[in-house]
């Protein structure tokens, strides 16, 4: 059985609805799936809802954005229930702020001599407004040819559109995702763009507020990078968790894709066996 701890749908920036990736994941031989949408549990309810039928296991799970010492951050939430309490309703907040970020990168592509239009972004949103969304935008207003050109020129961590997160600090999210009663689990740590001995640190410091796992199973994984965040895990005594990211059907990437070797189907388990403890 194939396991993925890390996948999108509509309530973010995927590209299909909750029932219609349980069955892309199922056809892919996943049998255990994470439903991990950014700052979102909406779909979750569904995806569980279609799971039974195609014979996958659909874990709660939410990606959180939090506030970055460098790079961006991302935390992971894994939960035994589709409504993890006190953290459903902190999300409502959490996605304000995400709206309030897209209508300051709008802004700042109109000073920049991109101008698009904010209802534009909105309405190419089921939920949660993403970065994707302003990078359709882009593309639909004749700025850029598609979405990687979008983030190149203008979006990307750093870029000139840039608007840093303004949510949740590293310790907040960390204890809301295990007052909730969660498995909270460091997502892409290549995205905080730290060499590995500060890296190996941060993690230390996360670990000590509760981080229960980090993502080292993904596809995009060098060997080295992957034995660097396996040791960084067994040295914490976390779980090596990881998943595909997956997004868009018409991308390469695939439910259940991630990396040499594969997750383990029982990460699961024991990141949601640790959280009770």
């Amino acid at each position: 059985m194939r396991a993925d701890l890390h996948s999108h749908t509509v309530a973010s920036d995927g590209a299909l609805a909750p029932a219609a990736l349980v069955a892309l994941a199922a056809g892919c031989g996943v049998g255990l799936l994470a439903v991990t949408d950014h700052d979102t549990l909406a779909g979750v309810a569904e995806a569980q809802e279609a799971g039974p039928a195609h014979g996958v296991r659909v874990v709660a799970g939410v990606e959180l954005s939090v506030r970055a010492p460098s790079g961006s951050l991302h935390l992971l939430g894994y939960f035994p229930g589709a409504d993890p309490q006190p953290l459903g309703a902190r999300l409502a907040g959490l996605r304000d702020a995400r709206e309030d970020r897209a209508r300051r990168i709008v802004a700042r592509l109109a000073e920049i001599g991109a101008p698009i239009d904010f209802a534009d972004v909105a309405a190419r949103a089921a939920g949660a407004i993403g970065r994707p969304h302003l990078a359709d935008a882009l593309v639909a207003a004749g700025h850029v040819a598609d979405r990687q050109e979008a983030f190149d020129r203008y979006l990307a961590d750093g870029g000139p559109a840039w608007v840093p997160h303004e949510g949740l600090a590293p310790r907040e999210a960390i204890e809301l995702v295990r007052g909730s009663g969660g498995a909270p689990v460091l997502a892409h740590p290549a995205s905080l763009r730290m060499p590995p001995r500060e890296l190996g640190a941060f993690v230390h410091r996360l670990t000590s507020y509760g981080l229960l796992g980090i993502e080292v199973h993904r596809p995009e994984h060098t060997p080295e990078r992957r034995d660097h965040l396996t040791g960084i895990a067994r040295r914490l005594r976390l779980v090596a968790a990881g998943g595909s990211d997956f997004h868009r059907p018409e991308e390469a990437l695939r439910p259940g894709d991630t990396g040499t070797p594969p997750l383990p189907p029982d990460a699961i388990d024991r990141l949601l066996e640790a959280a009770a403890a």
